[in-house]
């Protein structure tokens, strides 16, 4: 009679066990699936973006007007947050421009007329306003960085000698 006593004990620890393990686990393997998913998604986006700065056209030495192709297999939904940078290639120059929401292109700016997503082949412009203090030189050559949001970016160099 004990060992029915014993053996029904341990069968009952087993179970109990058993149960409290796959409470504990179910909740870690479905939030790391989760994880996984989520990353891998954002890795696709990221492999299918890209963009290609197709001409630079400087006006003056405080205006340049860029023309960015999304050359990508996804659609750009953020083109705000993107990056911009000029630069000359001697490193004497280089300015980090900021997005410009109003469309005035305040100085050290950049605006586009794009409104909501980027699609796939579509060409963007891009109006850059450079305050004085940060005017192009002539003749130097320049180099265009143009970054997406989840990095992807392109280079175009372009001579001001206006």
């Amino acid at each position: 009679m004990d060992k029915v006593i014993v053996t029904a004990l341990l069968v009952i620890a087993g179970v109990t066990a058993a149960a409290l393990v796959t409470t504990t686990l179910t909740p870690i393997v479905g939030s790391s699936s989760r994880s996984i998913v989520e990353s891998q998604k954002d890795l696709s986006v990221r492999i299918s973006t890209d963009v290609e700065i197709v001409t630079v056209h400087s006006t003056n030495s405080t205006t340049v007007n860029a023309w960015v192709k999304n050359i990508g297999g996804a659609n750009i939904t953020q083109l705000s947050l993107s990056d911009i940078f000029i630069g000359s290639n001697d490193q004497t120059q280089f300015y980090v421009l900021s997005y410009d929401s109003t469309g005035n292109l305040a100085d050290n700016n950049w605006s586009t007329a794009k409104t909501g997503p980027w699609t796939q082949g579509e060409t963007v412009e891009i109006s850059i306003k450079l305050n004085n203090a940060s005017a192009l030189i002539k003749p130097k050559i320049y180099f265009l960085r143009f970054a997406t949001s989840n990095g992807i970016q392109s280079d175009y160099q372009f001579k001001f000698d206006q």
